[in-house]
């Protein structure tokens, strides 16, 4: 039986504890967060270690270093490891003792590390974040230097054609002209960025299928599609749809205690950046003809506008789920949008044109619209089946507002 070590990493240093298999003999060691050292400490470990850490920014790269000598790594979940959390004493090497102590017990709630394709899938996801972050800064400060100066351009879009042309010729002092020129270089600069992360990633979904299968519904594009599968990883460690919502944060809290039970908001764990994805192409699945529309028309008769959205932003990672679990594209895909996406795809990713698919009739191609609506009247005659014909799924009118009352009485005219 080998040796149990729990490891916490700081920025600068990582504090060891070391529990020998037969003894309650504890050994404590510090070495620097640096490559060698790290190398030389992953050297001395034997087939028969079990080693434990904290996830954090580096854990991937000590999981993988550490998986060529060590027995098995396991990643803690530090939100569920409450017992370091909530230590009135949490000092490095309490840290460590007591994630040592916990992998010995088999007691350590673990988180799965992703494989080397997802993670490269989400350093590009994160990278485009932060690039777009930094262009909407940057155009925000071309709009402060602008609103200081009195300057209000009457165009559709600043950034534009027309807009940069106005940009380029618009009078200002000297010094707001320097700050304007630096910002609308910075704009330039990161979008040429964007642009290169957007064909990384366009090849990237090119190659994958599952990515490919995510774009048919409508409102998942390719940053949302991607988004979503570096997130979610290999679907198949989530054994129900239920697992896969929680994992997103869309699940509904509960707190029960004896025979009382509270049932309150989303609980917002796991990854926030997918919920939010989840979200935004909620608001888009509800503009459109569908199954999605007519389902938040139904809840809009009895809830609120957010809790209406959240709802169908669960109901879609219900749905991702059993599309890349059963290997199955959406079922009510509109076609023309969906040739028009994977067509663009093709182009972002090749820089050539997608090659014509052979029309399958003289017609004209089908309407989305159309496509659209008989979903939707699919959708509703499977809850008059399912509820009864008394169910109606259509947007109720609102009811009437009742007449605001004093406690002075009124006399009749």
């Amino acid at each position: 039986m080998g040796r149990v070590i729990g490891l916490d990493i700081s920025k600068r240093s990582a504090e060891v504890a070391i529990l020998v298999p037969g003894t309650q003999q504890l050994e404590r060691r510090r070495f620097a967060a640096d490559g060698p050292s790290i190398v030389a400490f992953a050297a001395e470990l034997t087939g028969d270690d079990r080693v434990a850490l904290e996830s954090c920014t580096n854990a991937v790269a000590f999981h993988r270093l550490l998986c060529h000598h060590a027995g098995a790594v396991v990643v803690s979940n530090p939100l569920k490891t409450r017992v370091i959390a909530e230590a009135k004493v949490k000092t490095d090497k309490v840290d460590a003792e007591i994630l040592a102590r916990l992998l010995a017990a088999d007691f350590l709630p673990p988180v799965w590390v992703p494989d080397a394709a997802t993670d490269r899938l989400r350093h590009l996801v994160f990278h485009r974040q932060g690039l777009v972050t930094q262009r909407t800064q940057a155009k925000n400060r071309i709009h402060a230097v602008l609103h200081r100066n009195l300057l209000a351009p009457e165009v559709s879009d600043l950034f534009g054609r027309t807009g940069r042309r106005l940009l380029a010729r618009v009078a200002l002092p000297d010094d707001e002209r320097t700050l304007l020129d630096a910002d609308l270089r910075i704009l330039d600069f990161v979008t040429g960025e964007i642009q290169a992360t957007d064909q990384q990633r366009a090849q990237a979904a090119l190659d994958d299928p599952e990515v490919r299968r995510l774009m048919t519904v409508p409102g998942l594009a390719l940053t949302s599609a991607v988004a979503l599968k570096a997130s979610i990883g290999p679907v198949s460690r989530f054994a129900a749809a239920p697992k896969l919502v929680s994992y997103f944060g869309l699940n509904p809290s509960i707190y029960q205690s004896g025979q009382t039970a509270y049932h309150g908001h989303i609980s917002r764990r796991g990854r926030s950046q997918a919920r939010a994805v989840c979200v935004e192409v909620a608001h888009q699945l509800v503009k459109a003809p569908g199954p999605f529309h007519a389902f938040f028309e139904r809840l809009r008769r009895r809830k609120p506008y957010n809790v209406a959205i959240t709802a169908v932003a669960r109901k879609l990672v219900v749905l991702v789920w059993h599309m890349l679990t059963h290997a199955e594209d959406y079922r009510y895909a509109p076609p023309a949008r969906t040739r028009r996406t994977l067509n663009a795809l093709h182009q972002l990713a090749t820089g050539t044109p997608a090659p014509r698919a052979p029309r399958s009739a003289p017609h004209a191609s089908p309407d989305d619209h159309q496509a659209g609506r008989e979903a939707e009247s699919h959708y509703r005659t499977n809850l008059q089946e399912r509820f009864g014909s008394h169910h109606d799924p259509r947007p109720a009118a609102p009811p009437p507002r009742r007449p605001r009352t004093t406690g002075r009485s009124q006399k009749e005219t």
